[in-house]
C-alpha cells in the first residue's frame, strides 16, 4: 500500500500529484511520512493507493 499527495492550490480543478526531485510521482509507504510531506503543501489531500 502507498500514499500519494494531491496539492490543490487554486482549487480541485488544478490538482497536481506531488513529485520528487526528479519529477516522478512521490509515492510514500507510511501514512505519517505522507502527512509530514503534506504539511509543506498548499491544500493537500492524501490518497491511499493499492
Amino acid at each position: 500500500m502507498g500514499y500519494l499527495i494531491l496539492e490543490m492550490h487554486g482549487g480541485p480543478e488544478y490538482a497536481a500529484i506531488v513529485t520528487d526531485q526528479d519529477g516522478n510521482n512521490l509515492v510514500l509507504d507510511d501514512r505519517l511520512e505522507a502527512e509530514a510531506e503534506a504539511a509543506d503543501c498548499q491544500y493537500p489531500m492524501i490518497i491511499e493507493v493499492n
